[in-house]
């Protein structure tokens, strides 16, 4: 196939072709457009899906959204899928189990070997968000005497089974992660070299009851393929790879950008959502940040008397909170996302507040200068007015990022999730500081009544 093949191509080929020569036509075809081309047909799904190997099938489910996971399950016989159940990897069985309701999950794992059922039950007592809860124990393990000679053909036999053969772990008789060496040491070696030789002994592991959160950091920051998960007495218990920390990385980015936009977090795809649960997701937030606005009126109706005395003072509260409310999400924002890469702690409170700090009084100043001209050029209320309207920005903006930058740190102190204290929040806070200060400034500058 000398062409890119379009997912209707894809169809025709597998609608069209007997089994024995499709393993020959779909070879260069991707599990991921397979799949999507089984998704589309429009006819029996089952004529196609029985068409596939067995090696194709769970290719294409491990990659599927766990809506269509279940799906692609009841297309094929008891017999294949107690197969397939046998070929997946013990991850990717937890995570079907777990995204179909609990008589259905019941149902499969009555289905599964002895050995997997074990194994399965054990993986899911894990936290889901945990290391235990995402590694897959399919892993390969030498001992520190085997040969070249001996691991290349342990390689030959086993290695298909692995999720992961980059990195090959190396335990004593106890299971005990002693060291680690990699493939291309292997390939380059010669055949009567023994892996103690040449096996890395400082090997970076976490436990099993790590945030995923942080498994994500190790490998962000060190760029491995694959890390070792151990329990308290350092016995190896499985390994997380790069593909399966993507994922979780993909799902946390997500679930923070819904927290920082005041949504509650969902699993399902925006278009697979309805209407009546994105409702349901933001409506919570919405009603608190409404009900903590009154604040806001209840300032400003504080200082009605200043507002009949100048008029002209209204005109300036839109930009002074829009002002403030984006200067406290910009900090906000750098703060959180510092965080959750591992290079912001709660130890770095006050060396965050002072840079904040200075930020501000630059950022501040200008905006303050800028707007004095402008208001005075095109507004012309007078100068105090221009006068208190940027000391009140000035202000305004050297609140707003402290506040932008304590709120994520305090919360990560108290163990809440940092992206709670974002955008909405603050600029609540935010907006409420910087009418009092707009208020008590024009009250003492141009001396009108409180």
């Amino acid at each position: 196939m000398d062409r890119e093949l379009t997912t209707q191509d894809i169809i025709q080929v597998l609608s069209s072709y007997s089994a024995e020569h499709l393993k020959d036509l779909i070879v260069d075809i991707h599990p991921v457009d397979i799949l999507e081309a089984i998704l589309e047909y429009e006819g029996d799904k089952r004529e196609l899906i029985n068409k596939l190997s067995l090696d194709t099938v769970v290719a294409i489910l491990e990659r599927a959204a766990d809506e269509d996971k279940y799906l692609l399950y009841t297309l094929l016989s008891e017999s294949q899928q107690k197969q397939m159940l046998r070929e997946m990897a013990s991850d990717e069985l937890v995570d079907f189990l777990e995204s179909v309701e609990p008589e259905k999950a019941e149902s499969i794992f009555k289905k599964l070997d002895k050995d997997d059922a074990a194994e399965v039950k054990r993986l899911m007592g894990y936290g889901p968000e945990t290391a235990g809860g995402i590694m897959v124990t399919e892993f390969m393990a030498v001992k520190s005497d085997m040969t070249i000679w001996d691991v290349l053909h342990l390689l030959q036999k086993e290695g298909k089974e692995a999720e992961t053969i980059s990195t090959l772990y190396v335990l004593d008789e106890q299971d005990v992660l002693t060291g680690a060496v990699s493939l291309h040491e292997i390939v380059v070696s010669d055949f009567k070299t023994k892996i103690s030789d040449i096996m890395n002994e400082k090997v970076i592991s976490v436990t099993t009851d790590v945030d995923q959160e942080e498994v994500g950091r190790i490998f962000q920051r060190y760029g491995f393929a694959s890390v070792p998960v151990v329990d308290q007495k350092d016995q190896m218990q499985g390994v997380i790879t790069s593909d399966d920390i993507m994922e979780v990385l993909r799902e946390e980015n997500t679930e923070d950008f819904e927290k920082m936009a005041a949504l509650m977090p969902h699993e399902e795809d925006y278009l697979d959502t309805s209407v009546f649960n994105l409702a349901k997701k933001r409506i919570t937030w919405l009603l608190i940040l409404m009900i903590s606005a009154t604040f806001t009126g209840l300032i400003i109706q504080g200082f009605e008397d200043a507002l009949s005395a100048v008029v002209l003072l209204a005109a300036f509260i839109p930009m002074l909170m829009d002002t403030g409310g984006n200067a406290g999400a910009q900090a906000a924002t750098l703060v959180i996302r510092g965080m959750a890469v591992g290079e912001v702690t709660v130890k770095d409170f006050y060396l965050v507040l002072s840079k904040e700090f200075r930020v501000s009084i630059i950022v501040g100043l200008i905006l303050a200068l800028f707007n004095f001209i402008r208001i005075m050029l095109l507004d012309r209320p007078g100068f105090l007015l221009a006068l208190t309207v940027s000391i009140a920005l000035f202000c305004t903006v050297v609140i707003a990022k402290a506040v932008g930058c304590i709120l994520p740190i305090f919360a990560k102190s108290l163990k809440v999730d940092p992206a709670l204290m974002a955008a909405p929040i603050i600029t609540t806070i935010v907006d409420a500081l910087s009418l009092i200060i707009y208020f008590s400034l024009a009250t003492f500058i141009l001396q009108i009544p409180a």
